[in-house]
């Protein structure tokens, strides 16, 4: 199955205590999804890594061909499901990741399709208690185990050498429409997590332009990406439920020249019935993002 996870293979956050103690990371897998459904797979495994992310969580985010890594001690998977009357159930697994015992299984069912992402929500807030109850379990564990060695003489050795991310420089410009406006803040708002889940540190620029290749040079960065919002379109239909599209020029620059230059045109993106504004330019923003990742991806070999 084709997984839409925009946010990918990274470590976001540590819970470890101690750094000679084990990690206690979380793997998190693709969502098993209907054919219909594949598209929400995204903004559900979304929500449920920014949750445990907030939470303190160590977060490894595995793509479907990936092993298990071994600092993962707890496997979070699950499943999206068409029901009857068009409801959509989202189910959540905790694993152990050595051996594959079920800890806990969660369920939420949308009402809708439209529902999705109150439901995904509501899912996270019920993971993110019963992940850390357990990662606390294991991390008591470990500790009562490690007690009850012979304690041995600690050899001091040289703090490991961190390896910095590399760059990418960011600009993101938009027309003057309040709209527009909005899309521009919510890009530049979800720029900077989203070159972090691909092992890249975002650095903001004001404007790039005919400078990009230039200014990626100078700053030893691997490259840059200029987003710039054309336009933002927002009607309602006669149930008042909230239509929106996008165009946004994206512009993709190495050292050397411009490797990518395109306006990307979003679908319509369907809101639920009284959705407010911001919710619905964050849907937007996400999914310009989905739509420039494959680009990135095919000409930046760092980016993975």
């Amino acid at each position: 199955m084709r997984w839409l996870l925009a946010i990918g293979l990274v470590v976001l956050a540590s819970v470890q205590a101690f750094a000679d103690e084990p990690a206690h990371a979380v793997a998190l897998l693709p969502l098993d999804a209907d054919a219909k459904l594949e598209l929400y797979g995204q903004p559900v495994a979304s929500e449920v890594a920014r949750s445990l992310v907030q939470g303190g969580i160590e977060v490894v985010v595995v793509g479907p061909k990936m092993a298990v890594p071994a600092q993962a001690r707890l496997v979070v998977d699950g499943t999206i499901k068409g029901g009857k009357g068009g409801s959509v159930t989202i189910t959540v697994r905790i694993r152990d990741a050595s051996d594959g015992s079920v800890y806990d299984t969660i369920p939420v069912t949308a009402a809708s399709q439209t529902a999705i992402d109150h439901a995904a929500e509501e899912l996270s807030a019920k993971v993110l208690p019963s992940v850390q109850t357990k990662l606390n379990d294991l991390i008591e564990k470990d500790r009562a185990t490690a007690a009850l060695r012979e304690v041995k003489p600690r050899v001091t050795t040289p703090p490991p050498v961190v390896m910095k991310s590399p760059q990418v420089l960011i600009a993101v410009a938009s027309s003057n429409s309040a709209s527009g406006a909005a899309l521009s803040k919510a890009l530049g708002t979800q720029l900077v997590p989203w070159a972090a889940h691909r092992h890249h540190e975002a650095v903001v620029s004001s404007a790039l332009g005919k400078n990009a290749s230039k200014s990626v040079s100078i700053r030893k960065a691997d490259f840059a990406i200029e987003l710039n919002v054309l336009a933002v379109t927002i009607d309602h239909n006669d149930d008042q439920i909230p239509l929106a599209s996008a165009r946004v020029r994206v512009r993709i620059s190495d050292p050397q020249s411009t490797v990518f230059d395109r306006v990307v045109v979003t679908n319509t993106i369907v809101g639920e019935k009284n959705l407010a504004a911001d919710k619905l330019i964050d849907r937007i923003a996400r999914e310009v993002l989905s739509i420039a990742e494959p680009h990135v991806r095919r000409r930046i070999p760092t980016w993975y």
